[in-house]
């Protein structure tokens, strides 16, 4: 491709790139739950803005655009004790700044508001505990102004605290809980299928999505397996091997090619607490690895070269290759929440590689290590539960705590196509880009989740 067609493609994508840097659209920050995004993390812990909304738990904020969205929950009582116990917030993105607030309509016995997602400027919430018993119709908000614009007419699809959702390329939102998965039309709210299933803990039983296929464990003959939905219509296609495990909290998460991981941690030591990795064929699930992972619950994340990111037993940070599960490196410090049982992790990986990672303690800790797990730096949270970290598109790391704890972290970044950060865009991060060429990760600088033209084009009109 000539470098002057190549540079009239990049003048036409850099209009749109601050719009294409991913944003933190749902729990595991991506459809796949990978943590894995296109942004550059903050170099230094350096504050930006602090301060929200009282709050007695953390939840996880999620970010598109300028404005970021938390629910900030003034009693920790469930249920909740009337209107206003748990409110949704949008702040923006560069100041904190309350932009509007949604008070969830009330019923006496109703649990907390629970945020699941926001994408192409809608934001869908409900009223959950379990999904299954304390549930309630999904409600779908206008991102830019907080209006009401539809209330699912299934009044008991909203999923669990912790499932989450995951967005269809169209917008289509897709919730599974306790015993079904759903997808709801964006537009209008309206049910378009639901499958049965059964998972062994409620509120704990969120879907991944990959392409079409849709992953999500489940609880079979007193043990464990992973099922694989199609996306489109809804039918239950095939299932993986059981493993040993019963009464487990955690969600599969996708890798960046076929390769599915799930975490399985009922608590039983490193025999049945285990990460799995299995090849996705199209007709069957392959087990290709299994490795002792302590995780109680939260997101999990793979790297941008190939890697899995697992906490061993022992508290500590391994990066194994993603199908052989060869150790890459082991960090030296102990991440894990004290007791390490009860660790639940929220895991960010940049473009460059830097991996951000908040063991959820009470108190709890946020580390950012370089991508062979040496320690960057690391900051102390009062009490940190579910409250991320999290990345917005703009390089802003993102921490909501208790109290009126949240914290906003921006060092600005390098130059977008410098993709090793040493303050030149030359052959080197050429060889880097082109070494991910088809991939995702680093190198993706417009975020469309593949290396290509597009990425290339925006390096050269970058070049030194």
């Amino acid at each position: 491709m000539p470098r002057a067609h190549l540079l009239a493609t990049a003048v036409s994508v850099l209009a749109l790139s601050s719009q294409s840097l991913a944003d933190w659209s749902n729990l595991g920050g991506n459809p796949r739950r990978n943590g894995l995004s296109s942004a550059i993390g903050p170099q230094t812990p350096v504050l930006r803005w602090s301060g929200a909304p009282e709050s007695l738990i953390s939840w996880t904020p999620l970010v598109e655009g300028n404005r970021v969205f938390n629910i900030r929950q003034s009693s920790a009582q469930n249920p909740v004790v009337g209107p206003g116990d748990s409110v949704l917030y949008a702040l923006d993105l560069d100041t904190g700044a309350e932009l509007w607030n949604y008070d969830f309509p009330w019923e006496p016995g109703d649990w907390t508001t629970v945020l699941y997602g926001v994408k192409n400027g809608r934001v869908f919430l409900g009223r959950a505990d379990d999904g299954t018993v304390f549930t309630s119709a999904i409600h779908c908000l206008d991102a830019a102004t907080g209006k009401l614009l539809w209330v699912s007419a299934c009044d008991t699809c909203a999923p669990g605290l912790y499932d989450g959702s995951v967005f269809a390329p169209d917008g289509d939102i897709i919730v599974a809980a306790g015993q079904w998965v759903r997808r709801l039309d964006a537009e209008t709210g309206q049910l378009l299928w639901s499958t049965p299933r059964l998972c062994s803990v409620t509120n704990s039983c969120g879907p991944t999505l990959a392409g079409n296929a849709i992953y999500i464990d489940e609880a079979f003959s007193g043990a464990q397996r992973l099922t694989r939905i199609d996306a489109t219509t809804g039918a239950r296609l095939y299932s993986s091997q059981t493993v040993p495990g019963f009464l487990t909290q955690t969600k599969p998460f996708a890798g960046s090619t076929d390769i599915v991981f799930y975490p399985v941690f009922p608590g039983g030591g490193p025999t049945v607490d285990r990460l799995y990795a299995f090849r996705d064929t199209g007709s069957a699930f392959q087990l290709l690895w299994s490795r002792p992972s302590t995780v109680f619950q939260g997101e999990h994340a793979v790297t941008n070269d190939g890697g899995v990111i697992l906490m061993n037993p022992q508290g500590r940070l391994e990066i194994r290759d993603q199908v052989t599960a060869a150790l890459r490196f082991i960090s030296t410090d102990v991440v894990a929440a004290a007791p390490i049982t009860l660790t639940t992790p929220h895991v960010v990986v940049d473009a460059q590689g830097k991996i951000f990672y908040g063991n959820g303690g009470f108190p709890g800790k946020i580390f950012s290590f370089n991508p062979n797990l040496t320690l960057r730096w690391s900051i102390d949270v009062p009490n940190l539960n579910q409250g991320g970290p999290v990345l917005a598109g703009n390089g802003t790391l993102l921490v909501a705590g208790v109290g009126t704890d949240f914290r906003a972290y921006y060092d600005p970044p390098c130059v977008q196509a410098d993709l090793n950060c040493d303050g030149a865009v030359n052959a080197q991060d050429l060889a880097a880009l082109l070494g991910a060429w088809g991939g995702s990760g680093a190198g993706d600088l417009n975020g469309d989740g593949s290396v290509g033209a597009q990425d290339l084009a925006i390096l050269l009109s970058a070049w030194s």
